[in-house]
């Protein structure tokens, strides 16, 4: 299978999500649309106007804003996209940013969260990923890494798959095969640590306490939350291969 990742800051790279994916034997084609770099020779860097030629879609993080749209003409484009891949019947996962975009794609809306959410932070699964073919069995009250500032309302039709507190919308699905994940399940380590420094420059803190704590915060959690984003992963790559299989019986008929 051939599956595209969307990047929307190359600091945001798809991680274990990529690595997870190479492993099983398929095709990661990665695209940065907001910088015009494609890393598949094959493809532009520019935003796909179609499903085709994919099996699956993976929208990733970025510091820039959707209320800030008017600066980047790539927003709408990923927009059209969602809605390009729910018209084919494929599988899509967008995560923090391309978890808000999707939202939005299909009626929900982005605002301010009032506060920057960073971190390992604990999960409140909702009884519904019992039936949820990604989520189910997921370990309770999980600590997955957290960055961002703005939060979404879910589209109408969407069911709600985890929550905090404050910042309830953590995780959803949209359909049968669109899911979104506030929370960066795709971070491998050496991103952490340079987020370590980047958070640090944001606050204006000492460098090497931050890489300290990012340091403790890798040895306490990061084992949990790469088993949770590789169980995630794989279930969500048997949900493109189901949906390939699907569509090409369809094509036969």
């Amino acid at each position: 299978m051939r599956i595209l990742f969307l990047m929307n800051d190359e600091g945001s790279p798809p991680g274990v999500l990529g690595e997870e994916t190479r492993a099983l034997s398929h095709t990661t084609s990665v695209l940065v649309p907001y910088k015009g770099i494609s890393y598949d020779l094959s493809l532009p860097g520019t935003v796909p106007t179609s499903a085709d030629g994919f099996d699956g879609l993976v929208v990733l993080g970025g510091a820039m804003s959707i209320l800030d749209e008017k600066n980047y003409p790539f927003i709408d484009q990923t927009r059209k996209l969602f809605h390009a891949f729910y018209q084919a019947d494929k599988p899509v996962m967008g995560v923090c940013f391309g978890a808000q975009l999707l939202a939005d794609a299909h009626g929900g809306s982005v605002r301010k969260l009032g506060h920057t959410e960073w971190g390992f932070l604990s999960q409140t699964w909702s009884p519904s990923i019992a039936q949820d073919p990604l989520l189910k069995d997921s370990p309770p009250d999980l600590p997955l890494m957290q960055w961002h500032g703005d939060t979404f309302d879910l589209p109408t039709e969407a069911v709600p798959l985890s929550a905090r507190a404050d910042c309830p919308s953590q995780a959803f699905r949209f359909g049968e095969i669109n899911w979104g994940f506030q929370f960066h399940l795709e971070m491998d380590q050496p991103t952490l640590m340079k987020w370590a420094d980047l958070r640090a420059e944001e606050l204006g803190c000492d460098v090497e306490a931050m890489r300290k704590e990012m340091r403790l915060a890798i040895r306490t959690y990061h084992d949990g939350q790469a088993q949770f984003a590789r169980t995630v992963m794989r279930r969500w790559l048997d949900v493109c291969a189901q949906k390939s299989v699907e569509l090409a019986g369809s094509i036969m008929s």
